[in-house]
């Protein structure tokens, strides 16, 4: 039983009070311990996505595509785009997350990613 209470201790969902995108940490709380709220945890880094535009992103970009075909001996261009940009991903404040801690008592530990 102590086994599965440490493993408890380590691996952790919470939600998360405040985002540092600049230096890539989080700080979350953790219901199932009293409300308690992390340090900052390091938000891991993973492979940059391309996400839609929106008010609540910033950094805006056109992204599409654009085709040239021959239809009946016509040269026709057809395009298609969509307001999008790239961006590493980082947790928004109010999301659920996995957090892994280090189990050294010294409060740190990584946000592995989102939980939906």
């Amino acid at each position: 039983m102590a086994d599965l209470t440490e493993l408890k201790n380590i691996v952790r969902k919470g939600i998360v009070q405040s985002v540092d995108t600049g230096a890539m940490k989080a700080r979350v709380k953790f219901p199932d311990k009293g409300g308690i709220i992390s340090g900052d945890l390091h938000i891991l880094a993973r492979p940059r996505a391309v996400v839609p535009g929106g008010n609540d992103r910033s950094g805006n970009r056109t992204a599409g595509t654009s085709l040239t075909y021959d239809k009946n001996d016509t040269a026709r261009t057809e395009s298609h785009s969509h307001a999008a940009y790239i961006t590493n991903w980082t947790p928004t404040v109010g999301s659920m997350v996995l957090c892994l801690m280090i189990p050294d008592g010294d409060g740190e530990g990584y946000i592995l990613g989102g939980i939906q």
